[in-house]
């Protein structure tokens, strides 16, 4: 059986939503509020209302929580998660080029092509080997 949204309100939160803050009844939904203005008009009644809050994008992790600058990962940590089973994997000490990416980077070769059909209505059908 599905938990009621009343329940899970109650189990995170604590607090009854459907409890009058005011005489501690029970209150009963009239009906669901769906609209922005009707919220707003709500909150705004009852002095809750503290404008709309706009929040920045973080930027690409990794970057410092407090300071939101980028940081460099941890090279040498993350080179002793690794196991060492190849002897020539260094890729975490190359000097890294995003204008010219490395091509062993990617599962993809240049010189494979998928096989392709050409059908009647002028549509081409690629087959792809998963």
């Amino acid at each position: 059986m599905r938990p009621l949204w009343r329940d899970l309100i109650l189990k995170t939160w604590g607090a009854d939503p459907l409890q009058c803050p005011c005489c501690k009844g029970t209150m009963k939904p009239v009906r669901k509020v769906i609209r922005r203005e009707e919220i707003e008009f709500f909150l705004r009644l009852h002095g809750l209302w503290e404008g709309i809050v706009t929040l920045p994008r973080p930027p690409p992790p990794p970057f410092d929580i407090h300071t939101m600058e980028p940081i460099e990962p941890p090279w040498q940590a993350i080179k002793e998660w690794i196991p060492d089973e190849e002897p020539d994997l260094d890729w975490f000490n190359r000097p890294r080029n995003l204008l010219e990416p490395d091509p062993d980077w990617f599962d993809q070769n240049p010189a494979w092509k998928a096989s392709e059909i050409h059908l009647d209505d002028g549509r081409i059908l690629v087959l792809e080997s998963t």
